[in-house]
């Protein structure tokens, strides 16, 4: 039963922080095989649950709109906008890792709803990002510096 808890607690961490989780995980002696599975699964139910809120989130917005007033273009916006712009959907899935579950699935959910892969792409990612980092963090904590 125990296990149970650590997993659920390993799959919330990873829906959260998950670019330092599969470290965590290797420094508390968790095998390389357990970290990947874990923090895949809670990436891609974090995926699912972020992508589906953010498409439910945007569309409820579009229909409260109504009239449309004067649009804010804010800094951030543009940043957003240009990066998608000059990156595409593809650059988003390789700094998915670094900018966490929540803000990667909106994002997708927001600017990639129409391409119908684009969800499972964004999971797929995070999985290469789940080995990617445990095998890492495995090196750099099993290999001697001097």
């Amino acid at each position: 039963m125990e296990i149970l808890f650590d997993i659920a607690i390993w799959c919330m961490m990873s829906i959260v922080k998950f670019l330092v989780t599969p470290s965590i995980m290797v420094g508390l002696d968790y095998s390389v095989l357990f970290t990947i599975c874990v923090t895949t699964a809670g990436a891609a139910i974090g995926v699912q649950i972020f992508y589906n809120m953010g498409r439910m989130i945007f569309a409820w917005f579009d229909k409260r709109k109504g009239i449309k007033k004067e649009k804010v273009i804010t800094p951030m916006k543009r940043k957003i906008v240009s990066f998608k712009n000059d990156y595409g959907l593809v650059g988003l899935l390789v700094v998915s890792g670094v900018i966490s579950v929540p803000i990667a699935s909106v994002l997708v959910a927001k600017y990639f709803d129409r391409d119908k892969t684009s969800v499972w792409l964004l999971t797929c990612a995070f999985a290469i990002w789940s080995v990617l980092l445990t095998f890492v963090s495995h090196y750099l904590k099993t290999c001697e510096f001097f």
